[in-house]
């Protein structure tokens, strides 16, 4: 049975065997869900509205610093009913292949930056979550609640 967050202006679905976390600092606030090996997926958002796109290419600047070979991809879609701007990323960390996923996207309340990333190995089986839980992701609306179907995969 999956758990839900439901604060901070958002609404989500993660599974029971996941841990979540909640960080707040300068009016930012991360909320960030893990399981048992590498792979994790969390929200951060940005109150002071900054521009989507600053935010993701912050992102990637800072995981370009972090490693000399990173491959940087653009991801069209979006989140909430916003338009995303996004990048996927693939990059070696202690000799393993890693892939991470920035997806911001602009609110009339905020900015928010969904990021999750896993080894390629683990995300054979984890990514099917991390995206049921990006997938599930709504803005806090009265009455409103998950659509049962966006819930399947966190079982």
């Amino acid at each position: 049975m999956p758990c839900s967050y439901d604060d901070d202006g958002v609404r989500f679905a993660y599974p029971d065997s996941w841990e979540l976390a909640r960080e707040e600092d300068t009016g930012e606030v991360r909320l960030t869900v893990s399981g048992d090996g590498t792979s994790f997926w969390s929200l951060t958002l940005f109150p002071s509205g900054p521009a989507a796109i600053e935010v993701v290419e912050t992102a990637v600047d800072a995981f370009r610093d972090e490693y000399d070979e990173l491959d940087v991809y653009c991801v069209e879609e979006s989140l909430c009913g916003f338009p995303v701007e996004g990048r996927a990323l693939e990059f070696v960390c202690l000799e393993l292949i890693n892939s991470a996923w920035l997806k911001g996207f602009e609110t009339p309340g905020f900015t928010a930056l969904v990021f999750y990333q896993g080894t390629d190995h683990e995300l054979r089986q984890t990514r099917s979550v991390l995206e049921a839980i990006t997938t599930s992701l709504q803005l806090l609306i009265p009455g409103g609640s998950p659509d049962p179907r966006d819930l399947a995969d966190l079982d």
